[in-house]
């Protein structure tokens, strides 16, 4: 890995990230109280839950990237989980507390120092999942299979689309695409040693500052799909840190071959490689190690509430399910201790996040080699200070 420079976080960029917390949350909330309460009562009673909220009583403690809640369901009854590297492929049992990560959540304010809002947001939209899942998943035998209700709906579709940008592949991408402008603007500045070995790497409380919009916009998407949950009748799926799956639609030309632009300007530069859900065929979510929650094809309407497959086509969909979990995974896939395949399962070597299309630079072609890893830093407060006192001696 090359040597980091990290950005010094000016004010500016602080008071952002301290005030992030209060309009996401206040959309957020006001989404789950509907639609049993009118939008202005909705968003009274989200700006009240905010007013109580301690903004630091996350703060210093282990943020987990994929909710406790949800790698339950596929951990055994101590709460174990048999876990394989991205990197590497190797294999180890872990508890649920090792998948997580410090501080993953955590601003930098100008105010309060350090603001852990959003853990408490997303802490909040995990649990009335979780209620959600055990009134549909663990009282099967009690309870007849049926469509979500809007309420049922709103907490899902703000869980999902916030699961979907929550992660270590927007944060990377984010780092990743900072590094490149960087270097791309500043190429007369920095010598081509520099444009491979250092990267330039921005604080996290852009990913903080991106997460209401991007989460959002998710939402919206989410809103105009039918769901459906399919049930297998073997607990052969697994879970990785980037579970939100998308199976994106196939856009051709006429001829039927993938059209590819034609970079003649040296002003012209091609971003390829993000996951948006606004092209995805569907959109799918492991809820336990038989269970998927779909989000089907934009406009198709009225699918059926559950579907269950067994034998050798429940086996071909897991199969391929997890094939795909584990090439979106950044750093980790797990699954229960006794799946039957997970120790054999292939585990291909992280690919680029994402691909630049220039006239070739040399900050491109660095871009296009970095294979996908974990964020580079975690900057805390007192990391700022010393960020800005070194830039001064």
């Amino acid at each position: 890995m090359g040597r980091h420079v990290c950005h010094r976080c000016q004010t500016a960029e602080c008071v952002d990230a301290g005030t992030l917390a209060a309009g996401l949350i206040i959309k957020s909330m006001t989404d789950l109280l509907q639609p049993h309460a009118s939008e202005r009562e909705a968003e009274r009673r989200a700006r009240e839950w905010l007013g109580k909220l301690d903004q630091q009583s996350a703060v210093g403690k282990r943020h987990h990237i994929v909710p406790r809640f949800l790698l339950a369901r596929f951990a055994s009854a101590d709460g174990k989980l048999r876990v394989r590297s991205r990197r590497d492929g190797k294999a180890s049992t872990r508890s649920i507390s090792d998948l997580a990560v410090r501080d993953f959540y955590t601003a930098v304010t100008d105010s309060s120092g350090l603001d852990s809002s959003l853990e408490s947001l997303l802490s909040t939209v995990e649990g009335g999942t979780a209620e959600i899942l055990r009134q549909h998943l663990d009282f099967g035998a009690f309870v007849k299979p049926r469509a979500f209700t809007l309420q049922e709906r709103a907490t899902l579709d703000a869980f999902v689309a916030m699961q979907a940008v929550r992660g270590m592949r927007i944060r990377r991408s984010i780092e990743v695409i900072a590094d490149y402008t960087v270097k791309l603007l500043n190429q007369d500045k920095i010598t081509e040693e520099d444009i491979r070995d250092r990267d330039f790497v921005p604080h996290p409380n852009e990913h903080l500052k991106m997460f209401g919009n991007l989460a959002q916009r998710a939402e919206e998407t989410l809103k105009g799909r039918s769901t459906s949950l399919i049930h297998l009748d073997k607990p052969l799926l697994i879970i990785g840190d980037e579970p939100v799956l998308i199976e994106a639609e196939q856009h051709e030309s006429v001829n039927g071959s993938k059209s590819k632009p034609n970079l003649t300007s040296e002003n012209f530069v091609r971003l390829e490689g993000g996951r948006g859900f606004a092209n995805a065929e569907v959109i799918m979510l492991p809820v336990g190690p038989a269970v998927l929650l779909v989000y089907g094809p934009r406009g198709r309407r009225n699918l059926p509430a559950e579907v269950h497959l067994a034998g050798v086509e429940a086996q071909s969909f897991a199969e391929e399910l997890n094939r795909l979990m584990t090439s979106s995974a950044i750093d980790w896939v797990a699954a229960r201790p006794d799946h039957p395949s997970f120790e054999s399962l292939k585990v291909p070597p992280p690919q680029p996040l994402l691909t630049v299309r220039d006239y070739g630079s040399s900050a491109a072609a660095r871009l296009n080699s970095t294979p996908a890893r974990r964020p580079i830093r975690r900057l805390r407060h007192e990391d700022i200070l010393e960020v800005a006192e070194s830039e001064q001696t």
